[in-house]
Protein backbone atom coordinates (compact mmCIF):
# COMPACT_ATOMS: atom_id res chain seq x y z
CA UNK A 1 0.00 0.00 0.00
CA UNK A 2 1.61 3.46 -0.85
CA UNK A 3 2.30 5.43 1.96
CA UNK A 4 -0.12 8.21 0.77
CA UNK A 5 -3.39 5.96 1.37
CA UNK A 6 -2.28 4.64 4.73
CA UNK A 7 -5.11 5.46 7.02
CA UNK A 8 -3.47 6.70 10.66
CA UNK A 9 -5.03 4.66 13.59
CA UNK A 10 -6.21 5.81 17.14
CA UNK A 11 -5.55 3.12 19.68
CA UNK A 12 -7.80 3.99 22.37
CA UNK A 13 -8.59 3.35 26.16
CA UNK A 14 -11.76 3.78 28.09
CA UNK A 15 -11.29 4.18 31.56
CA UNK A 16 -9.01 7.35 32.49
CA UNK A 17 -9.38 8.00 29.13
CA UNK A 18 -13.12 8.29 27.83
CA UNK A 19 -14.65 6.57 31.31
CA UNK A 20 -12.81 9.31 34.05
CA UNK A 21 -14.08 10.58 37.51
CA UNK A 22 -13.86 14.66 36.67
CA UNK A 23 -13.45 15.83 32.92
CA UNK A 24 -11.95 19.31 33.29
CA UNK A 25 -15.34 20.29 31.41
CA UNK A 26 -18.73 22.28 31.43
CA UNK A 27 -20.66 19.58 30.40
CA UNK A 28 -20.44 15.81 32.13
CA UNK A 29 -22.79 12.93 32.06
CA UNK A 30 -23.02 10.46 34.01
CA UNK A 31 -24.58 6.72 33.34
CA UNK A 32 -24.13 3.05 34.23
CA UNK A 33 -23.72 0.59 31.23
CA UNK A 34 -25.04 -3.07 31.83
CA UNK A 35 -22.58 -5.43 30.02
CA UNK A 36 -24.20 -9.35 30.38
CA UNK A 37 -21.73 -12.15 30.45
CA UNK A 38 -23.79 -14.81 29.80
CA UNK A 39 -25.37 -17.75 31.98
CA UNK A 40 -27.05 -14.86 34.45
CA UNK A 41 -23.79 -12.99 34.94
CA UNK A 42 -23.80 -9.79 34.40
CA UNK A 43 -21.82 -6.15 35.39
CA UNK A 44 -23.01 -2.41 35.56
CA UNK A 45 -20.26 -0.44 34.82
CA UNK A 46 -19.95 3.49 35.62
CA UNK A 47 -19.30 5.82 32.81
CA UNK A 48 -18.84 9.35 33.34
CA UNK A 49 -17.95 11.61 30.21
CA UNK A 50 -17.34 14.84 28.44
CA UNK A 51 -19.61 14.46 24.81
CA UNK A 52 -16.94 17.38 24.05
CA UNK A 53 -14.60 14.91 24.00
CA UNK A 54 -16.47 12.34 21.94
CA UNK A 55 -17.65 14.44 19.65
CA UNK A 56 -14.34 16.21 18.94
CA UNK A 57 -13.04 12.82 19.15
CA UNK A 58 -15.46 11.81 16.27
CA UNK A 59 -14.64 14.98 13.99
CA UNK A 60 -10.71 14.27 13.71
CA UNK A 61 -12.11 10.86 12.34
CA UNK A 62 -14.24 12.31 9.96
CA UNK A 63 -11.81 14.85 9.13
CA UNK A 64 -9.19 12.84 8.72
CA UNK A 65 -10.54 9.42 7.96
CA UNK A 66 -9.05 8.19 11.23
CA UNK A 67 -9.44 4.02 11.90
CA UNK A 68 -10.77 3.67 15.12
CA UNK A 69 -9.26 1.01 17.69
CA UNK A 70 -10.67 0.20 20.90
CA UNK A 71 -7.58 -1.23 23.37
CA UNK A 72 -9.09 -1.15 26.46
CA UNK A 73 -11.12 -4.47 28.98
CA UNK A 74 -14.16 -2.98 27.86
CA UNK A 75 -13.88 -4.97 24.96
CA UNK A 76 -14.57 -8.12 27.29
CA UNK A 77 -17.96 -9.00 25.47
CA UNK A 78 -17.98 -6.53 22.70
CA UNK A 79 -18.71 -4.30 25.17
CA UNK A 80 -17.05 -1.02 23.62
CA UNK A 81 -18.81 -1.64 20.41
CA UNK A 82 -22.02 -2.73 21.40
CA UNK A 83 -22.76 -0.63 24.98
CA UNK A 84 -20.03 1.75 25.63
CA UNK A 85 -20.33 3.78 22.08
CA UNK A 86 -24.43 3.86 22.18
CA UNK A 87 -24.00 5.06 25.82
CA UNK A 88 -21.68 8.02 24.86
CA UNK A 89 -23.77 8.59 21.78
CA UNK A 90 -20.36 8.62 19.48
CA UNK A 91 -17.31 6.55 19.28
CA UNK A 92 -19.29 4.55 16.60
CA UNK A 93 -17.76 1.23 14.88
CA UNK A 94 -13.98 0.72 14.36
CA UNK A 95 -12.33 -2.50 15.91
CA UNK A 96 -11.46 -4.03 18.80
CA UNK A 97 -8.31 -5.58 19.98
CA UNK A 98 -8.58 -7.64 23.39
CA UNK A 99 -6.12 -10.57 23.62
CA UNK A 100 -7.53 -12.34 26.57
CA UNK A 101 -4.50 -14.48 27.35
CA UNK A 102 -2.18 -11.72 27.36
CA UNK A 103 -4.48 -10.13 29.31
CA UNK A 104 -4.82 -12.89 32.03
CA UNK A 105 -0.92 -13.18 32.10
CA UNK A 106 -0.21 -8.75 32.42
CA UNK A 107 2.85 -8.25 32.71
CA UNK A 108 2.32 -5.04 34.19
CA UNK A 109 -0.37 -2.41 33.60
CA UNK A 110 -1.33 -2.88 30.02
CA UNK A 111 1.51 -4.73 29.08
CA UNK A 112 -1.22 -6.60 26.60
CA UNK A 113 -2.00 -3.63 24.74
CA UNK A 114 1.57 -2.85 23.79
CA UNK A 115 1.94 -6.32 22.64
CA UNK A 116 -1.59 -5.74 20.88
CA UNK A 117 -0.38 -2.41 19.23
CA UNK A 118 2.99 -4.25 18.33
CA UNK A 119 1.64 -7.22 16.71
CA UNK A 120 -1.33 -4.93 14.85
CA UNK A 121 1.57 -2.51 13.74
CA UNK A 122 3.70 -5.66 12.26
CA UNK A 123 0.89 -7.17 10.15
CA UNK A 124 -0.25 -3.55 8.94
CA UNK A 125 2.42 -0.36 9.81
CA UNK A 126 0.39 2.78 9.55
CA UNK A 127 0.88 6.09 11.39
CA UNK A 128 -1.04 6.21 15.30
CA UNK A 129 -1.55 8.04 18.27
CA UNK A 130 -2.02 5.84 21.51
CA UNK A 131 -3.78 7.42 24.40
CA UNK A 132 -4.10 5.33 27.84
CA UNK A 133 -4.21 6.76 31.46
CA UNK A 134 -1.24 3.95 32.26
CA UNK A 135 0.06 1.76 29.48
CA UNK A 136 1.78 4.76 27.59
CA UNK A 137 3.96 5.78 30.22
CA UNK A 138 5.17 2.37 31.27
CA UNK A 139 5.07 0.44 27.78
CA UNK A 140 5.93 3.45 25.24
CA UNK A 141 9.21 2.90 25.07
CA UNK A 142 8.52 -1.02 24.08
CA UNK A 143 5.98 0.56 21.38
CA UNK A 144 8.62 2.62 20.17
CA UNK A 145 11.85 0.11 19.61
CA UNK A 146 9.29 -1.93 17.97
CA UNK A 147 7.49 0.61 15.33
CA UNK A 148 10.73 2.84 14.86
CA UNK A 149 10.31 4.61 11.72
CA UNK A 150 6.67 4.99 11.79
CA UNK A 151 4.74 8.15 12.86
CA UNK A 152 3.30 7.90 16.27
CA UNK A 153 1.93 10.39 19.28
CA UNK A 154 1.64 8.30 22.62
CA UNK A 155 -0.60 11.03 25.31
CA UNK A 156 -0.77 9.61 28.67
CA UNK A 157 -4.11 11.04 30.70
CA UNK A 158 -4.80 11.37 33.79
CA UNK A 159 -7.10 8.68 35.04
CA UNK A 160 -9.60 11.58 37.46
CA UNK A 161 -9.32 13.70 33.72
CA UNK A 162 -9.11 11.85 30.76
CA UNK A 163 -8.87 13.11 27.69
CA UNK A 164 -8.09 17.16 28.17
CA UNK A 165 -8.73 19.64 25.58
CA UNK A 166 -4.51 19.75 25.44
CA UNK A 167 -4.71 16.09 24.17
CA UNK A 168 -7.44 16.86 21.49
CA UNK A 169 -5.12 19.66 20.06
CA UNK A 170 -2.13 17.37 20.25
CA UNK A 171 -4.15 14.77 18.31
CA UNK A 172 -5.50 17.72 15.99
CA UNK A 173 -2.07 18.63 15.21
CA UNK A 174 -0.47 15.10 14.88
CA UNK A 175 -3.30 14.22 12.03
CA UNK A 176 -2.85 17.82 10.12
CA UNK A 177 1.27 16.93 9.90
CA UNK A 178 0.32 13.33 8.76
CA UNK A 179 -1.99 14.73 6.32
CA UNK A 180 0.60 17.49 4.65
CA UNK A 181 3.38 15.04 4.67
CA UNK A 182 0.78 12.20 2.57
CA UNK A 183 0.34 15.01 0.18
CA UNK A 184 3.98 15.52 -0.23
CA UNK A 185 4.26 12.34 -0.49
CA UNK A 186 2.17 11.71 -3.52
Amino acid sequence: MPTSDIQTRLYLDVDGAINADEPPFSEVKSTRVQIEYGGGMMSRMPLTWAPEVVAELDALRDEFNVELVWLSTWNEMHASMTRLAPALGGLFGGRAIMDVDAVSVDRGRGWWKAQSIIADQDMTPAPFIWVDDEAVMAHGGMVDDATVGTPSLKLTTVYEHGIERLHLAQMRSFLAAQTQRQVALR
